[in-house]
């Protein structure tokens, strides 16, 4: 997909929720000890509806999306983000991205993507950047080399 991104070329969005075993385990695989991200009543102590979806998770979630966006052979080759808002296990949620600048690069392509996750209101709850890389496929040098099955 990434070969024919143009400058204010929109994604599709993607639509999607956080559950609370999905918190638990994203906090114990990254080592995120806080108890607002796995503890329902403790969340809620803390004045949160329900247990909060982690920052780096929302890093997570940008990339993988944009990476599913641009298709097979794309790479990540940055991503940053700000948190605008709380979000929190059950809430819909939804990826957006805008091709910012195509441009060629190494025998393949870069692109930028301006990226957000809005909250169902339309409010942002996370906005920043995704740097992808596509390379266009290539042949092995034995492959262009073989002279191809033996006849006898």
């Amino acid at each position: 997909m990434t070969e024919t991104a143009v400058a204010g070329q929109i994604c599709p969005p993607r639509t999607y929720a956080h559950g609370r075993v999905q918190l638990f385990r994203f906090s114990a695989v990254s080592w995120n000890a806080h108890r607002i991200h796995y503890d329902a009543g403790f969340a809620a102590s803390e004045g949160h509806p329900d247990v909060v979806v982690q920052s780096t998770l929302h890093g997570e979630t940008l990339s993988r999306y944009a990476l599913e966006w641009a298709g097979p052979g794309a790479a990540l080759t940055s991503v940053s983000w700000r948190n605008r808002a709380t979000a929190v296990a059950g809430e819909r949620l939804t990826w957006t991205a805008t091709v910012r600048d195509s441009e060629p690069c190494d025998g393949g392509v870069r692109v930028t993507l301006d990226v957000s996750v809005l909250k169902d209101d339309g409010a942002p709850c996370v906005t920043g950047h995704v740097e992808l890389t596509s390379r266009a496929a290539r042949t092995s040098p034995s492959a262009e080399k073989s002279p191809g099955p033996a006849t006898s």
